[in-house]
């Protein structure tokens, strides 16, 4: 299967780490916010349509979108693997996987957002479970809330014209090397059983 991401691959804290980030103070240590968070005006369902059609051509370097975050993805696909040298203040957003409507489509892909979360979790369907960010051995359990809606993504280039997405936006991390690690379950009726994992190297210099 050709992992292009078809599964293509409290308050007052939360407030005191927003009131840093727009006053540019880094926080004292890199987190993936919470799935509500827009960094930099930024939501979840945005950077799905800005990632559709890189994402849709199995990260075709001709499609990388312009955002205002380094996108970790996966530059060798037989070990799974990416390496980034990004500057201090850098934000980020780690991709899980994403599917869409290109042929062929997995099962009876949603039609509307009400859909979505039955497609992706529910055994009879995909089945997706146990979906993790791991960054320098903190894990972060991505619930369904980080899944995005039914984005309209007209034109993709494989023939789609609507993708899904799960992932999580990181916070600036210290300068220093840095390893960021993204894990998959799916345990459903259209693709049986199996897992993967990808891992980056982040360099802040």
């Amino acid at each position: 299967m050709k992992e292009r991401y078809i599964l293509h691959r409290s308050l007052p804290p939360f407030v005191g780490l927003l009131a840093m980030l727009v006053l540019g103070v880094p926080p004292s240590q890199a987190r993936i916010l919470p799935a509500q968070a827009h960094p930099r005006g930024t939501s979840i369902d945005g950077i799905t349509y800005a990632l559709a059609k890189f994402q849709d051509t199995g990260n075709n370097p001709i499609y990388y979108p312009d955002t205002r975050f380094q996108i970790l993805f996966v530059q060798d696909f037989n070990t799974g693997t990416g390496t980034f040298t990004v500057k201090p203040g850098t934000f980020f957003f780690v991709p899980c996987f994403s599917l869409n409507d290109s042929p062929p489509i997995l099962g009876n892909f949603p039609t509307d957002s009400s859909q979505v979360r039955d497609y992706i979790f529910s055994p009879t369907q995909l089945g997706v479970h146990d979906v993790t960010i791991e960054v320098d051995g903190k894990v972060t359990i991505l619930d369904p809330s980080y899944l995005s809606n039914l984005i309209d993504t007209p034109g993709l280039p494989n023939g789609g014209s609507h993708t899904i997405l799960m992932g999580g936006f990181l916070t600036p991390l210290p300068k220093g090397t840095h390893t960021v690690t993204i894990r998959v379950s799916v345990d459903g009726a259209l693709l049986g059983s199996f897992s993967f994992e990808d891992t980056y190297t982040v360099t802040v210099q």
